[in-house]
């Protein structure tokens, strides 16, 4: 089971580091595919910074607390997805949720089971 929860951990971050560079290195490009359009090079480095960095730090929290054995510094990583799913009840109440929601959604709330399990569940480094 700790063997499938690390992959899993390490799927997670791994995906949230491709979003996390192409946020950051190609920002028109990435906000385009969020159907959110960058109408100045302001917009552009938001998308850098609020968007692409958020999710490289993301991704190697990820790698370093299975490579370190610190499983507790996934809580945070889990925290955010789990606001991120609390952010999409709310676009849902607000008429903002579309069926094109629903695949990121459902892996926001995976990933932050996932995380939250392998916290929980992994071995510290003594």
């Amino acid at each position: 089971m700790q063997t499938v929860l690390k992959v899993m951990v390490f799927l997670i971050g791994g995906l949230f580091l491709l979003l996390g560079l192409s946020g950051m290195f190609t920002p028109e490009g990435f906000a385009s595919s969020l159907g959110l359009e960058v109408a100045n090079p302001e917009g552009a480095g938001t998308v850098r910074a609020m968007i692409g960095a958020h999710y490289v730090a993301m991704g190697a929290v990820c790698f370093y607390a299975v490579i370190q054995r610190t499983p507790v510094l996934l809580l945070p990583v889990a925290a955010i997805e789990a606001v991120m799913v609390l952010a999409r009840g709310l676009a849902a109440v607000n008429g903002e949720f579309s069926a094109a929601t629903m695949v990121p959604t459902t892996i926001e709330i995976i990933a932050a089971a996932v995380l939250v399990s392998a916290a929980m569940k992994l071995p510290k480094a003594q």
